[in-house]
């Protein structure tokens, strides 16, 4: 069987190798490697017969390969390796493939910005260059000196970055606010830190994008990063994840391999499939809604009937704190703030899970932080209940505010932070003294949750099938 692998320098929340797994049938191994004699040496491997390049070695294997595509020569990087019959390396370029399908269509005559001048950015903004964008301007933290960076031109010989295109500093970004498209280029988002983004890692605001019509993140996890978060809530704009791209790259690197024609129309329909098989086992299921509305009794329990993980953030903060969360909430020393901080790294921590179903207190969304990691690798559930049925033992949310006060401040919020909401009015178990029957409850939240599930399931099929993120 032939034998392929990955080379970077960290795979640890890395689907390449699952997304291969899905298009084809070879082996195929994520390899870490370190510094130039690392990627020299297992380039030299002939144990393997290709490899896909991973930053930040996509411009260095240049310097090992015998021949270059036409996409490889334009990109001025390579993300594909081929060993050819005869032993020599040809090297290639997907990034420039996988991004015409994801902004097809929607460039052309459009300022564009790119965040990231690596070789991602550059096969990008080739790729934005054939398709017609009218500007395309690239954005470092280095301008000066990455403008002097030499990549190979098309003819085959070599040129300046600053030659082809636009190279400015974040510093001067002000200058392109009028940009229609935004495409972030750099790995910052990335599991596991996914509390980041180019913008607001520079303390600047897409919100100041007034035209701004698209963002697109070549991250693929999570699937939604705080960049497209915060360009969908802020600005309103359509924004597309790296995912769909990632799956397209690894049909390229597929075909390239195992001489295969490029077919765009024929590889397409593979693209929803293995999205939805890829993002069932990416995304958490999580709950939120009101203290006492159920989250913990029925995810619990989907989690059992499906044979998943659960966390309960409530318990997990406990833990953090090493006390219970009304004794740390009474306590002088410690207080609100206290249990904010420890409530807030039990989320994250939970949310670095993929899979698995979370149940949240009732105040975890009310923090905006806190609801972009719920958000960036969830399926986010309101569990509603009538006021009167919530059950109120051992809480004191209606001694602090108007439980009808405190239910439409908090209303607001977890409707905006859920992607679906179900009605919980039931009370399990409830016919057992209506009719004598036994095991009611166990049938009866049984039920329900399997109700959830197919709910789950339609929703998947929803993103699956739809562009935007």
């Amino acid at each position: 069987m032939s034998r392929y692998g990955s080379i970077g320098g960290n795979h640890g929340y890395s689907q390449l190798r699952r997304i291969h797994n899905e298009v084809a049938d070879y082996e195929y191994d994520e390899l870490i490697v370190s510094g130039s004699e690392g990627l020299g040496a297992v380039l030299a491997d002939t144990r393997y017969d290709g490899f896909n390049i991973a930053n930040p070695y996509r411009y260095e294997v240049l310097q090992y390969l015998d021949e270059l595509s036409d996409d490889a020569r334009k990109a001025g990087a390579v993300d594909v390796v081929r060993r050819l019959p005869d032993g020599r390396l040809a090297g290639y370029n997907t990034d420039m493939y996988g991004f015409r399908y994801l902004a097809e269509g929607y460039v052309e005559g459009k300022k564009c910005v790119i965040l990231g001048t690596g070789g991602a950015a550059t096969a990008a903004a080739r790729a934005l260059s054939e398709m017609g964008a009218a500007e395309i301007v690239l954005v470092s933290r280095f301008p000066e000196m990455t403008s002097q960076r030499p990549v190979p031109a098309p003819d085959g010989g070599g040129i300046n970055l600053g030659d082809l295109y636009h190279v400015t500093g974040y510093n001067r970004l002000y200058l392109h606010y009028d940009a229609q498209v935004i495409i972030n280029c750099t790995p910052a988002g990335r599991a596991p830190d996914i509390e980041h983004s180019a913008l607001s890692d520079q303390r600047i605001s897409i919100r100041l994008f007034s035209r701004l019509e698209m963002a697109i993140d070549m991250i693929y996890d999570p699937y939604r990063t705080k960049f497209l978060q915060d360009a969908r809530r802020l600005t309103g704009c359509h924004t597309r994840s790296g995912l769909e791209m990632a799956i397209y790259r690894a049909i390229a690197s597929r075909n390239i391999w195992l001489g295969k024609p490029d077919n765009m129309d024929e590889d397409r329909r593979f693209i929803i499939p293995i999205k939805r098989r890829i993002l069932k086992d990416q995304l958490n299921v999580i709950a939120i809604g009101m203290p006492g509305s159920g989250k913990t009794t029925i995810m619990r329990r989907y989690a059992y009937e499906l044979g998943l993980k659960f966390i309960d953030t409530d318990e997990e903060t406990e833990k953090l704190m090493g006390g219970k969360i009304p004794d740390v909430l009474s306590d002088n020393g410690l207080g609100e703030d206290y249990f904010k901080a420890m409530e807030h790294e039990a989320v994250r921590k939970a949310c670095m899970n993929r899979g698995a179903v979370i149940a949240t207190g009732g105040s975890t969304a009310l923090n905006p932080l806190n609801r972009d990691l719920l958000r960036a690798n969830g399926i986010v559930v309101y569990v509603r209940r009538p006021l009167e049925m919530l059950d109120r033992r051992g809480r004191d949310i209606s001694i602090n505010a108007g439980l009808t006060e405190l239910f439409n401040v908090r209303d607001r919020v977890y409707r905006r932070a859920s992607d679906m909401s179900i009605l919980n009015s039931r009370i399990f178990g409830d016919r057992r003294a209506k009719t004598g029957e036994g095991n009611t409850y166990n049938y009866e939240l049984k039920g329900f949750v399997y109700y959830i599930a197919r709910k789950i399931e339609r929703y998947l099929n929803e993103i699956a099938d739809n562009k935007w993120t």
